[in-house]
């Protein structure tokens, strides 16, 4: 039996995330307590606002070795926008802040002293697949997602990258490493392909989780 578990580490879009596991026929619960993240058989890390407060409130809530042990274990974990840079090693916003560490790498604002374009970068951009993506998997080519960001992945080419858009510059959009998987937009807000990437997420099966 699945079980959605979307974390609610008072910093997240949390609402919106929901209706959307809703909306595809899937039944996520607010997880709010770490003993709850064990029970889950799939996780969801939402996210919006800066990373070093992100950690700060997953840290305050005990949920960062829970959360760690959860990825070890071979639960599927998926990151939206902050959640996805939560995931890297380190990030810069507002300040330097160590990550949960899952996904290596670092979070660095998006350059755009040389093209004008402002920050945060929010709308609409194609999504682009970079060699073979789970998440992506059925839809088109390239597929249009909503973002909210000023920040993202440093490494556009990291063997991790499997969906990238351009917005000053090439941006890194969707990350997978094992078990681990990352979208820097919104797919809740994204229409129907958003609800195929959910729906993608949720077919991953567990590796040794344990179910509810």
């Amino acid at each position: 039996m699945i079980s959605v578990g979307v974390i609610d580490y008072a910093i997240s879009n949390l609402a919106s995330v929901l209706n959307a596991f809703r909306h595809i026929g899937i039944t996520a619960e607010r997880i709010d307590e770490p003993g709850r993240i064990a029970e889950c058989t799939h996780l969801v890390l939402p996210g919006v606002g800066s990373f070093a407060a992100g950690m700060a409130n997953l840290h305050r809530k005990g949920m960062v070795e829970p959360l760690r042990d959860a990825a070890a274990r071979g639960t599927p974990l998926l990151g939206l926008c902050l959640g996805m840079q939560l995931f890297a090693d380190e990030g810069d916003e507002p300040r330097p802040a160590q990550g949960l560490g899952l996904i290596r790498g670092r979070i660095k604002r998006i350059d755009t002293s040389n093209t004008g374009l402002r920050l945060p970068h929010v709308g609409w951009n194609d999504v682009m697949i970079s060699g073979k993506s789970t998440l992506l998997a059925g839809l088109p080519e390239p597929s249009t997602f909503y973002f909210v960001h000023s920040y993202c992945y440093a490494d556009p080419v990291a063997p991790y990258v499997t969906g990238f858009t351009e917005y000053s510059g090439t941006c890194v959009a969707v990350v997978e490493q094992g078990n681990v998987f990352g979208a820097q937009f919104h797919p809740e807000k994204s229409q129907a392909q958003g609800m195929q990437l959910l729906s993608n997420f949720v077919a991953v099966a567990p590796a040794g989780a344990d179910r509810c």
